[in-house]
């Protein structure tokens, strides 16, 4: 049998392709084209961002209104998607309520080249995240508004209460560091299934397979949870002690890359401190979360990752925790997008090998000598 390399479980470690899209380091370093995130959170609103992750360079003028405009005009949802999801029922989960309106995008979309599928999936994201919990427990249809921002717009859908202009920006903000992060696996999902020429609305639906899981997406929601579970500064300790004596993990902690600090977290951290004091409210919750960072660096060095301080952005805002990983996959469509054109673009299909471990040799015994 011919020798094959072998490479580590779960490809840690190993690079599998070339890309200018986006990088992360373990100290805490994270590109998008070149430029640090900490330069994009203080300059670039959200559409500037996702013109620059996909196409490689900040866009002109004219440029960024072109694209905002092909946003707004793929935005309205074809009412039978609406209809699909209301199917699914109240006791669908919103990540695969979202999944399931993609993938029916598909068949309804009347989209003919792949630019025009991607933009209108990047474009119908927002509305149907909004709609994804809504709509199957029997709510009407929200719908996005003439001249509302990508960021605006999807905040007004999911939430009653009016925001802060500071509000609005931090929101913003989250969902830039949301936008793109080199091969996760929801994007290294979108490559491989972009690598058999499969469109677009299948490429998005499989990267919302893969963002459902625990272990990716679905940790901003398991962090605020767990948040709302210790309550107190003063318990945080005692949480942390339970959890390590019971073998449980202490949600938001820890990063495939980043073994000093998560810049994304770091930022999100401030802009909890601010929209507290900004609020006149107890800074409680920020304490809270202070304290178990304190607590897991000490005993685990484990610094805290995005979803740990994006929660409870989220919460404060009013948003419905069911929706925090639905949200995260309305920004990350851009970074799909861009790794699924890059993908195509020098295509070769991605078919790894593996190492059989089983058995040999065996014999067929009939059925009823079993």
């Amino acid at each position: 049998m011919e020798a094959r390399a072998k490479v580590p479980k779960g490809l840690a470690g190993i690079s599998v392709t070339d890309t200018s899209i986006a990088k992360s380091e373990a100290d805490g370093t994270l590109l998008y084209r070149g430029y640090s995130i900490e330069e994009i959170a203080a300059n670039a609103g959200f559409e500037e961002t996702a013109y620059l992750v996909l196409n490689g360079s900040l866009p002109k003028r004219a440029e960024l209104e072109a694209f905002e405009s092909g946003l707004r005009a793929r935005s309205v949802v074809d009412g039978r998607i609406f209809g699909i999801m209301k199917e699914l029922g109240a006791g669908a989960h919103p990540i695969d309520v979202l999944r399931t309106a993609v993938s029916a995008l598909g068949s309804i979309d009347r989209e003919q080249d792949v630019k025009g599928q991607q933009l209108s999936v990047e474009a119908k994201m927002p509305v149907l995240v909004a709609n994804c919990l809504r709509v199957p427990r029997g709510g009407r249809p929200l719908e996005p508004q003439a001249g509302e921002g990508f960021a605006g717009g999807l905040l007004r859908m999911l939430t009653s209460r009016e925001a802060s202009d500071y509000e609005r920006w931090a929101f913003e903000r989250v969902l830039i560091f949301y936008m793109e992060h080199d091969l996760n696996a929801s994007s290294f999902t979108v490559r491989v299934v972009a690598s058999t020429l499969a469109d677009p609305y299948a490429a998005a639906s499989a990267g919302l397979a893969a963002l459902k899981g625990p272990l990716h997406g679905g940790a901003n929601e398991g962090a605020m949870q767990m948040l709302l579970e210790v309550k107190e500064p003063s318990a945080a300790v005692q949480y942390v002690d339970d959890a390590f004596r019971d073998g449980r993990k202490v949600t938001g902690f820890g990063h495939r890359v980043y073994k000093e600090f998560d810049p994304r977290a770091r930022l999100c951290k401030g802009y909890l401190k601010e929209m507290l004091k900004r609020r006149g409210e107890d800074d409680r919750l920020y304490r809270l979360c202070d304290t178990l960072e304190a607590e897991m660096w000490k005993r685990k060095r484990l610094p805290p990752n995005l979803d740990y301080y994006a929660a409870p952005i989220f919460y404060l805002l009013g948003i419905d925790i069911p929706l925090y990983t639905p949200i995260f996959a309305a920004s990350r469509v851009f970074g799909w997008m861009a790794h699924y054109s890059e993908q195509v673009s020098e295509n070769k299909l991605i078919r790894p090998d593996a190492t059989y471990v089983g058995p040999t040799g065996q014999r067929y015994v009939p059925l009823d000598a079993r």
